[in-house]
């Protein structure tokens, strides 16, 4: 396959070539690591848009609908088909850390994406969007279920996008009408070496989705532009945008960050929620990984540097007991996991692996760090204000994290439910699944009085903790106003 020459005067030709024709030979796979220098040096490559079109199926709706009001707080949502042509890409593998090379395009997609919008005068100009979680088997967006207070009381406008093949298998079998012809596969064998071209790590669901970076970044692009006569956002004018995600999917996104991000440079921060991979240290997008205490002894801390940040919370689980009680409701809603007895919920699913403690999830509120790392991003994008310092736990010269006496974890971010407890947060055995999931005991009425004699000492010291975590950066004022006042009401130690 012809490449670039990444002399001065090819790149002065190339400059000189219309934004059609640039647009054409990237799709046919004519310019490879020459485009790769010169987008590194600062000029991002043209971005190919997804089409959009709104979802129009009587007596249907839409599979992972928010499972909340929206309306209710002002918000309207909508679903677009979004079809466009991909490219595949090289070198785009886990751990890697230069940046991608387009083996060829003209691949076809048609998937689909949820909007929800504010109010135009509700809008806060970001559009956030999250790359959708497809582990448990369909899309589940994550990472909304954990911060969703925080962005729709901001004005934020989310976009959820489908851009793997398990995901979009499954929106075909839960509604054939209204999904039917959905398609995001591609060969994933690469044409020079015949190895697989897309990969994830071992235990993550994925059977290979090379077309998912350019389905990301067409379908932001689509958004961002807000073109007509589609205009999927309404009116709003959107100044920047944040690529979201967890666990599997902010694998993925940090991948995207270190070898797609450079090609094109379409979004002004991510932000991911456990698993992200070592990001690299010369891309300069701000970056914050919110990580739980789940998978601390599982994988190595990555590193970081000027635009990137690492956030551990103590106590927390891979996903949180306040989240898991949202994708609770939307299973439910969906029916889309039957089992002999009926249909599952989020909780019931997991309880089917048998670990050795119940109920599941940790009480730390994971995503009050999450909505602080995205704020952080979002002001960090907007005025070029870093975000606070990594923060992680304490680790041994083996990278071993450390405990106190009572098997407390040392270090990292310590919200008032871990610090100033009204459950025993622990491990759940050693099977993965039970490890991400955690456990909780509420304490006893006994136990708090013991614990905290009475009331207004327990009320104290939340303000305390609370304030603390506020004032280096990891918790917005508002979240620590609202955990302030659910403590006050409370009846701990009355």
């Amino acid at each position: 396959m012809q490449t670039l020459n990444t002399s001065n005067h090819a790149k002065r030709g190339f400059m000189r070539l219309p934004r059609k024709i640039i647009s054409t030979l990237l799709l046919s796979g004519i310019l490879l690591s020459g485009m790769e220098a010169f987008a590194q040096e600062g000029t991002p490559l043209p971005i190919a848009t997804a089409k959009l079109i709104e979802v129009n199926i009587p007596d249907s709706t839409p599979m992972t609908a928010a499972a909340i009001d929206l309306a209710k707080v002002g918000y309207t949502e909508r679903e677009f088909y979004a079809e466009g042509k991909a490219n595949r890409y090289r070198g785009v593998l886990p751990a890697a850390q230069a940046t991608g090379q387009i083996i060829d395009g003209d691949w076809p997609y048609r998937t689909r994406v949820l909007v929800r919008t504010p109010k135009a005068d509700k809008f806060n100009g970001t559009l956030v969007v999250e790359w959708i979680n497809v582990t448990s088997g369909q899309d589940i967006d994550f990472a909304f279920a954990e911060s969703y207070n925080y962005l729709l009381r901001e004005g934020y406008a989310v976009a959820v996008v489908s851009a793997q093949r398990l995901g979009v298998d499954r929106l075909k079998t839960w509604n054939p009408k209204r999904y039917g012809d959905l398609n995001v596969t591609a060969s994933n064998s690469d044409p020079q070496t015949g190895q697989k071209i897309d990969d994830c790590p071992p235990g993550t669901a994925c059977p290979g989705d090379p077309l998912s970076w350019d389905i990301m970044t067409q379908v932001s692009k689509a958004l961002k532009d807000n073109a007509a006569p589609t205009k999927p956002l309404f009116d709003l004018k959107v100044r920047k945008v944040i690529a979201l995600g967890e666990s599997q999917s902010a694998m993925r996104l940090s991948l995207y960050y270190n070898t797609i991000q450079p090609l094109y440079k379409i979004f002004d921060g991510f932000v991911f929620l456990d698993l992200a991979q070592q990001m690299r240290a010369d891309v300069n997008t701000p970056a914050i990984s919110v990580n739980s205490e789940s998978l601390a002894g599982y994988l190595p801390p990555p590193t970081t540097s000027e635009y990137t940040r690492i956030w551990e919370v103590a106590g927390a689980s891979h996903m949180s007991f306040y989240a898991a009680h949202y994708v609770d409701n939307l299973l439910l809603r969906e029916q889309s996991v039957p089992s002999p007895k009926g249909f599952l919920n989020f909780t019931q699913m997991m309880e089917q692996q048998g670990c050795k403690l119940n109920p599941l999830f940790s009480k730390v509120d994971t995503g009050l760090v999450l909505s602080a790392a995205i704020e952080s991003v979002h002001q960090w994008a907007e005025s070029g204000k870093p975000a606070a310092p990594t923060l992680q736990f304490q680790r041994d010269a083996k990278m071993q994290v450390m405990r106190d006496a009572d098997g407390k974890v040392l270090g990292g971010v310590r919200l008032a439910q871990f610090s100033v407890p009204t459950a025993y947060m622990a491990p759940n055995g050693e099977a993965l699944g039970c490890v991400l999931a955690g456990h909780h005991r509420d304490f006893t009425k006994d136990e708090l009085k013991a614990r905290y004699g009475n009331h207004q000492t327990y009320v104290s010291q939340v303000k305390a903790a609370l304030e603390e975590v506020r004032k280096n950066g990891y918790l917005l004022p508002l979240d620590e106003d609202s955990a302030v006042l659910e403590a006050e009401k409370s009846d701990v130690a009355r």
